[in-house]
């Protein structure tokens, strides 16, 4: 593109001074301002910290800021940055501004967007080099543009202030053309700069020539002289309605003030009833009785989707009266219409020309036949026409009008195509807006396009969208500023444009003599600026008088401004920051202050008190100001600054945030994640957030490093003795005998070990228990020969017996870890059973033997066979280890076998099956040998459950032949007690650390000087978890364990539809008749003369057989009213087995009495003193270090379940204590990082504990490395040494290394040549498939470390945790929070104290009465008596009843701070519960059963049961429907919390939905529409408020409800101080549902739904935009497949709000 000559000129004065460019529209004005932005660019490619600098580009709309953005791109290489509101840039994070500014270099956006930039101090005013205002002259009043070069005012007097350009076509706001030149000055003076155009008549008719000049004309038309009476009807029905919206009750709404504080205005649902329907009558008056039966329609649509859409009954019966009014209204014109034609024309109405002409005003008329005598014979393509109105719905109305009149009238029919355009009403995000803006992008793509030539448009175009230069402009609303005339008539770009200006002859005069003041108005702008001088730009003196301050801007200590005008935005957007459920209302409340309270003067004073959940409780006044809109900006002004005071508010003088206050305590709190390169701060990416597993070295425990036994040092043997449980029988005598046999191992070290328990083991045979010695045996080794034989056999145990030795491993006689032997004892005389080391230094490998061979040996012997280890040589079966069992001499291999074989002899069959391997028996005349196979299992952990054919099939007997059997000689006994050495020795070491931790945290918490700690612990033997249903393979492999098959708690069909609609609408019908509608038999009496014999014999039958029942239904009935609301259901309610439809009170309680030693909870005894505490086992401990992947007897889950729910406890009374004044929004935000698995797994890595957690599977053949071996050292030292290397070794280069027996026995390392060749092997692997792949997993162990999920870590911390807990009592627990890091204590607070917390709130209350709480409390001594507690201080109770909602209660504010602390301690006493009574559920049962109790649809449950929902203050009335509507649902349910109930929706079920839009062209599509308006975002209206556009009206079940039962446990836990008292109150609560749900564990919804017979459902992955997840379900119902989206803040929560979706289609389906 070109640059014109006076654009040049133009662009030539702003590079040197500050000026507003005044040219006519369709002249460049953009242009010229993309020539100063190149001119201004140097340093732009640098960063703003580096000198660098920025353009900034202001615009007064959306839609103008969009297109100047797209326009830079298009015509400059500078990058551009695109800022609206809503791209959410008001909730952007300081690191997202910091890279979008270092990113762009051009900042285009809305004005108070850019505005906000600086005051925040975001971007200084220094770091900008040209700062440019689209469409300026609206820099007035307290416009972000005037409040923008404000702050010049208050900067930097060092910083370089930025150029200043302003572009406008207009100069003159609004119609304020009187004083022009002052105007004109006014605006010079605010931007600092002249106002600059062409310089002479030659230029002038330069810029004509691009400009507009189109024929003016004014159309006018007679004023109507007649009117019809349906008008006056209709004005009459419409004011009869008024009068009865008037007395409506809608319920509590948000109270709304006048703009000046006189008068409460309506309810803003009212009001926008009655502004619908003006606008209505305004269209009547205006158009005619045509167009208004079109406009009717769309207010039919209008109200017809509020319906839809409201919150509340009432609210939708007021919109159905509406809808009524209006369909009467429709009736009534087109009946009007239909009179005027005869009976046979009623066909085609709508689009008959003399129809619309005659039911039009004059003013449509005129309109109208312009169009025909204009259009008519013209083509379309010629035409390009714009028609403005006033209002929206004209609009609407006109386009509706016009296409049923250019379809009945020929001329036009294939001329004109109308379309409209109108402004964005509102500026919420949601679907309606989206819609509307696609519609809006597809009439103006149409109309560009030529697709349509007539656009009808509200004032939307009026300024800044660019369409085509358009040839015929109408204006058919009067003009009425001289902004609309100039910039409407810019639009007649064309060559011989016309301007046409419809007006009444009335009003002719009017609109000329308007006109002439516009033309004047032209003509004293160019006086102006021809007159004065350009080189003067205004002075200083001039600038100030400007901006004097009727406030004065505050600036805090990061240079951040406060500017009165921004105050009142700031502070709704604080009040919208304040943690509110669906159905809180949080805005600051202002109301004006009498006159006799400003003392007389004429001054104004407003107050301003802000919601509940705010820090700033007391209320703010303001200065005594002139009006009342500078008295409410005061009062803003004055609470902002004291919000920044108290912490509130940022450096950056905005809200502060949830992550800024974590971001403010990281360094108290989060510390040691530095020390891991991780921040509190940082959000995880989803796979980052994936499970990480991490190596930690495996520590070996003290008692068994650097313990090897010396020559001629003392060392010590401690006995391992064997004991069977099991029944002695046939199939389990020959174990039995052999481990109560004497004759035991050993374990030899030079160090003492501590008492351990007794371990529990399980062979093919059954339980058996394994006991180390308490005191060992004293014993030196004399010589080295001595030594060297002890090791020898110790290698023969692993590597021959065992056969666990890897061809790798070398005895290790110098590594400390794990360096201990294990040793035969002798029998008699105690020591070590040396005849058997020396005898057994190896262990001869099975061989075949020859039929000459056999020939020549003697006669097998009986004695040499007698308990035995013995394998066929001959049958492929060398592998195999039999144990001679007994030795049959009365038998020979020629006697006849038994059972199947009875026609054999076992010569015959053993010659028949392996003749081949062994050509013949030797000697037919030998005994024969009975044996039992050894198994080939080495872990013993878990009991191995078999089928019963397995079973049957090891219990048959074999017997051999003795000359074909190869004799280890070694003996049986000691050989079947050799095969529980790996599973023993593995165990001892957890075992070990386990008791190692136990003496650790004891001395820690001083607990070790209790005897019962000390000298006199006797470990008890170790527990076997009975709710973990474990099984291994022979080898040790975890498999799946024996099936149990749970109750499916399937969702069954709704009984009825009333609870159906009940379940989607929570529209409740009276469930308690005894019969439905349909079978009701008519009323005789009233239809006697119409009925049939048939309707007379039901009526008889109907009444003989409900006599009884209808006499039942009369007694209740009077029972109901001599009762109170506040009377508890009877009995248990999950006694009946009835429909839940009709619940019967009279079948007795099945449930136990709560009886002391059921509701009892040990934990809380301990918590009392030492004295009632009980050791923590070494058991407990080792569970606490082992996961569940280990599969062994005991896990850490049970444990975990108890230090989990601890945690959060210890957590919500340690951040309550520290922080009281912060929201529980904050504080829970705090609490999920303190309790975090990061921020355990980070605690606990500070610690060595990792390194002693039992995580794998223990499969001895593969992964363990036996005690004094290793890898050869040359070999383990590459680990060290050669880094790079040792991350290549894989498992096939280990077992690629053939070492000497020299090697192995001798030095302990590889040779040379060994040693080369494994390094090139392992180098190898990167050019070969396992180039890339990760071995650590398969080799670790052998350099003693071992893999760890980020969450086992986390988990073990909960785990002992749980031990301290369940043993020691709650203060114990504290106190190893500091041991942990988790929490630390303040001077003189220590954390034992956490449970006498003091509450934020109770300064608040300290000088209040009873009596002053008692106001508010009505009957609370019913609510007490239902609670089952009498309060002490009823303070407590007035806060828990008080809901956010309720401004009133200023006294203790609301429940929420109590909510944050009775949910912990509720959590804290059921888990603990559970954990203690119900020890035979598995983990997850347990943890399915906490959350079933614990869930917010529970606690609603409990509070309707106990009729808690009474005694809520609130004003909401929504809140108070939703409330209703699930007590009625209940009471249909029994009170039961059944299936129906626990799919219901809870708010957390219920998220917006984020939208994403696409967008028309590639340049624009990372830009995001916006709303057509951001100069009006801020200023004196106040955002749209949380609760008002929300999606409250789809939950099911109030968060309230469940809130209030975890204040209320709150508030009588700090009443009484106990919470032994505490939990009695809760388990009266909860009883029944502790006893049913133990009974029958509630399922997850999403597990439910997978086990349903037919759903088959699919979830999708998580879609995450910004803080939202969405989750889409697609499942099979009634043969259809269907789809349903889940909202969540994370993707577990988005998961089951979809599940529950699923679920409630299903029921209804089932129904």
């Amino acid at each position: 593109m070109e640059a014109r000559n006076y654009q040049l000129r133009l662009v030539d004065y702003v590079t040197k001074r500050n000026g507003i460019i005044y040219l006519p529209t369709g002249t460049g004005k953009t242009y010229v301002a993309i020539l100063a932005l190149k001119r201004f660019s140097k340093d732009m490619d640098k960063p703003v910290d580096g000198g660098g600098k920025r353009a900034v580009f202001m615009c007064n709309t959306v839609e103008l800021a969009r297109q100047q953005a797209i326009c830079i791109k298009k015509l400059t290489s500078l990058k551009v940055g695109f800022y609206v509101g809503e791209r959410d840039v008001d909730y952007w994070e300081p690191k997202k501004w910091d890279e979008e500014i270092k990113e762009n270099q051009v900042l285009v956006g809305t004005a108070q967007v850019m505005l906000d930039l600086v005051l925040q101090k975001r971007l200084g005013l220094g770091s900008i080099s040209i700062v440019i205002f689209d469409e300026c002259h609206h820099g007035t009043g307290q416009h972000p543009y005037h409040e923008f070069m404000r702050l010049f005012q208050c900067a930097n007097p060092n910083d370089e202030l930025p150029r200043v350009v302003g572009l406008t076509g207009v100069l003159i706001k609004g119609n304020e053309i009187k004083n022009v030149a002052k105007k004109l000055k006014e605006l010079e003076t605010t931007y600092r700069g002249n106002i600059i155009t062409v310089s002479d008549m030659h230029e002038i008719e330069n810029v004509m020539l691009h400009s507009t000049k189109p024929v003016e004309l004014v159309a006018s038309y007679p004023l109507d002289t007649y009117s019809f009476d349906v008008i006056n009807k209709i004005k009459a029905r419409i004011d009869q309605f008024y009068k009865t919206l008037e007395v409506l009750d809608i319920g509590t709404q948000p109270v709304r003030m006048s703009k000046g504080l006189q008068k409460v205005r309506e309810p803003n649902k009212k009001t926008y009833v009655k502004t619908i329907l003006n606008d209505f009558l305004y269209q009547l008056n205006d158009f005619g009785i045509y167009t208004a039966s079109i406009a009717i329609m769309a207010v039919i649509v209008e109200f017809e989707i509020k319906r839809r859409q409201a919150e509340t009954l009432t609210l939708r019966n007021m919109y159905r009266a509406a809808i009524t009014l209006c369909d009467h209204i429709r009736h009534l014109l087109v009946s009007k219409m239909l009179d005027w034609l005869d009976e046979n024309e009623s066909d085609g109405l709508e689009n008959r020309e003399d129809i619309i002409l005659n039911f039009s005003t004059r003013k449509v008329q005129t309109f109208l036949n312009y169009l025909k005598q204009t259009f008519a014979g013209k083509q379309a393509k010629d035409i390009c026409c714009l028609v403005f109105v006033e209002r929206r719905y004209s609009a609407k109305c006109i386009y509706g009008m016009l296409l049923n009149y250019i379809a009945g009238t020929p001329e036009l029919k294939n001329v004109l195509v109308p379309q409209f355009m109108v402004g964005r009403n509102g500026l919420s995000h949601d679907f309606g807006s989206v819609l509307q803006r696609k519609c809006q992008k597809t009439a103006i793509k149409e109309f560009r396009d030529g697709e349509c030539n007539l656009m009808v448009c509200s004032s939307v175009l009026e300024e800044g969208i660019d369409v085509q230069a358009c040839n015929y402009v109408l204006i058919l609303d009067q003009l009425k500023t001289f902004n609309m005339y100039v910039q409407t008539k810019g639009r007649a770009r064309s060559k011989d444009a016309v301007f046409v200006m419809f007006c009444s002859q009335g009003d002719r005069d009017k609109m000329s003599q308007r006109l002439q003041q516009y033309r004047e108005a032209h003509i004293e702008i160019a006086a102006y600026l021809k007159q004065r001088v350009l080189e003067r730009e205004p002075q200083d003196y001039e600038i100030e008088e400007h901006f004097q301050d009727v406030i004065k801007p505050y600036i805090n200590s990061n240079g951040a401004l406060l500017l009165p005008s921004s105050a009142l935005s700031l502070l709704y957007r604080y009040c919208q920051q304040l943690p509110v459920d669906a159905f809180g209302i949080v805005l600051p409340w202002f109301e004006r202050l009498p006159p006799d309270a400003n003392q007389g003067r004429n001054k104004e004073i407003v107050s301003v008190t802000l919601p509940l959940t705010s820090l700033l409780r007391e209320t703010i006044y303001s200065d005594p100001m002139n009006c009342t809109k500078w008295a409410k900006i005061s009062a803003a002004f004055k609470t902002c600054i004291k919000l920044h005071e108290l912490g509130e508010f940022n450096e950056h003088l905005l809200p502060t945030t949830v992550q800024e206050r974590v971001e403010a305590i990281a360094d108290v709190h989060f510390e040691h994640w530095k020390k891991y390169g991780d921040s509190v701060t940082i959000k995880r990416k989803e796979k980052a957030q994936k499970e990480q597993e991490l190596s930690y070295p495996s520590s070996c425990p003290s008692e068994m490093y650097d313990a090897q036994p010396r020559v001629a040092e003392p060392c010590y043997a401690y006995e391992i003795s064997l004991c069977p449980q099991f029944e002695r029988n046939d199939y389990t005598a020959h174990m039995h005998d052999h481990l109560q046999k004497g004759g035991n191992y050993a374990l030899l070290l030079r160090k003492r070990l501590p008492r351990l328990a007794e371990m529990p083991l399980f062979s093919n045979q059954g339980k058996l228990t394994v006991k180390v010695a308490e005191e060992p045996q004293v014993l030196c080794i004399n010589s080295a020969d001595e030594l060297e034989q002890v090791q020898r056999f110790h290698m023969m145990i692993f590597r021959d017996l065992l056969r666990i030795w890897q061809p790798f491993f070398v005895l290790d006689r110098s590594s400390k870890e794990h360096s201990y032997l294990v040793v035969p004892l002798a029998t008699q005389g105690g020591g070590i059973d040396m005849e058997m080391v020396a005898r057994f230094q190896s262990l001869p490998a099975p061989r075949k033997y020859g039929l000459a061979e056999r020939r020549k040996q003697a006669l097998p012997k009986a004695e040499d066979f007698e308990g035995k280890v013995v394998t066929q040589w001959y049958a492929n079966y060398e592998h195999k280890r039999m144990l001679v069992t007994k030795v049959h001499t009365e038998l020979t291999p020629m006697s006849m076998m038994e059972d199947k074989q009875k026609d054999k002899s076992y010569y015959d069959f053993t010659m028949s099956k392996y003749k081949e391997n062994i050509e013949d028996v030797a000697h037919k005349t030998q005994f024969l040998l009975e044996v039992r196979e050894l198994t080939d299992r080495l872990n013993f952990y878990v009991n191995q459950r078999g089928k019963s054919s397995a079973l049957a099939k090891a219990r048959a007997k074999v017997l051999l032949i003795p000359e074909l059997c190869f004799n280890f000689h070694f003996p049986g006994t000691m050989w079947v007690k050799l095969l529980f050495l790996p599973s023993i020795l593995r165990r001892l070491t957890f075992m070990l650390h386990g008791e190692a931790l136990r003496v650790r945290f004891n001395k820690y918490l001083g607990l070790d000087s209790i005897p019962v700690n000390g000298e006199l612990y006797r470990p008890q033997p170790l527990a076997i978890d009975l709710s973990l249903r474990r099984n291994v393979d022979e080898v040790g492999n975890a498999i799946a364990g024996e099936v149990f098959e749970e109750p499916k708690s399937l969702l069954e069909p709704l009984p009825t539809k009333v609870i159906e609609d009940s379940t989607e609408k929570m529209e409740i019908e009276d469930l308690n008749i005894p019969w439905q509608n349909y079978m009701q038999p008519i009323d005789l009496e009233r239809k006697m003369m119409i009925s049939y014999p048939v309707e007379l014999s039901y009526y008889c039958r109907f009444t003989s057989g409900d006599l009884i029942k209808l006499d039942k239904l009369e007694t209740a009935d009077k029972q109901l009213w001599a009762e109170t609301q506040f009377k508890m259901p009877k009995s248990n309610v999950y006694t009946t087995q009835s429909s839940p439809v009709s619940i019967s009170a009279s079948v007795p309680a099945l449930m136990p009495s709560s009886s002391q030693n059921l509701c009892s909870l040990s934990v809380l005894k301990r918590s009392m003193s030492n004295e009632s505490i009980i050791p923590a086992e070494q058991c407990e401990f080792m569970a606490a270090i082992t996961s569940a992947g280990s599969v062994d007897v005991f896990d850490m889950e049970r444990l975990e379940l108890l230090g989990d729910c601890f945690l959060k406890l210890s957590a919500t009374l340690y951040l309550a204590n520290k922080y009281p004044d912060w929201n529980e929004g904050i504080l829970t935000q705090v609490k999920s990082a303190l309790v975090s698995n990061r921020n355990l797994l980070y605690c606990l890595r500070e610690t060595d504990i990792p390194h002693c957690i039992c995580n794998s599977v223990f499969t001895p053949k593969y992964t363990w490395l036996p005690p004094s071996t290793s890898l050869p050292h040359n070999i383990r030292a590459i680990w060290t040494k050669k880094p790079q290397i040792a991350a290549l070794i894989g498992p096939h280069n280990l077992r690629d290394l053939v070492l000497s027996d020299n090697e192995i026995n001798g030095s302990g390392e590889c040779s040379a040549d060994n040693y080369r060749n494994f390094i090139e092997s392992c180098q190898a692997n990167k050019h070969t498939h396992h180039a890339g792949q990760n071995f650590h997993a398969d080799i670790n162990f052998l350099v003693h470390q071992h893999q760890l999920a980020d969450k086992v870590v986390a988990d073990t911390l909960e785990a002992l945790l749980g031990v301290i807990v369940k043993n020691y009592g709650l203060q114990h627990g504290f106190r190893m929070l500091e041991y942990f890091g988790i929490c630390k204590p303040d001077i003189g607070k220590p954390l034992t104290q956490l449970l006498d917390l003091q509450l934020g709130s109770d300064r608040i209350r300290t000088n209040i009465t009873a009596r002053e709480v008692d106001a508010f409390l009505l009957n609370h001594a019913f609510l007490e008596a239902n609670l089952g507690y009498t309060f002490r201080d009823r303070a407590y109770l007035l806060q828990a009843l008080t809901h956010p909602s309720f401004p009133t209660n200023r006294l203790t504010g609301c429940y929420q701070e109590l909510e944050f602390i009775g949910d912990a301690i509720l959590d804290f006493l059921i888990s603990a519960y559970i954990f203690e009574h119900k020890t035979r559920m598995t983990p997850g049962q347990l943890t399915d059963l906490r959350s079933a109790l614990v869930n917010n649809t529970t606690l609603a449950c409990i509070c309707v049961r106990h009729r808690f929902h009474f005694f809520i203050l609130a004003e909401n009335a929504l809140l108070s429907e939703s409330v209703k509507n699930f007590a009625e649902f209940q009471e249909s349910q029994g009170h039961r919390v059944t299936n129906h109930v626990r799919i219901l929706m809870e708010e957390s079920d219920v998220q917006p939905v984020p939208l994403d839009s696409d967008e028309e062209v590639d340049l624009e599509k990372d830009l995001v529409l916006e709303t057509n308006s951001a100069g009006s975002r801020r200023g004196d209206a106040a955002p749209t408020a949380i609760g008002e556009f929300n999606l409250a009206h789809n939950v099911d079940v109030p968060k309230a409800l469940g809130d209030v039962v975890e204040a209320l446990i709150a508030a009588i836990y700090l009443d009484c101080r106990s919470l032994e008292t505490t939990w009695q109150v809760i388990y009266k609560l909860f009883e029944p549902e502790l006893v049913e749900f133990s009974r029958n564990v509630p399922i997850n919804p999403i597990r439910q739904l997978f086990e349903h017979k037919v759903a088959n459902p699919q979830f999708t992955q998580p879609i995450v935009d910004q803080n939202m997840v969405m989750v889409c379900c697609q499942f099979t119902c009634i043969d259809r497949t269907m789809k349903v989206h889940g909202f969540g803040t994370n993707s577990n929560q988005a998961k089951l709000a979809a599940a529950k979706h699923a679920l409630q289609k299903l029921a209804k389906c089932e129904a």
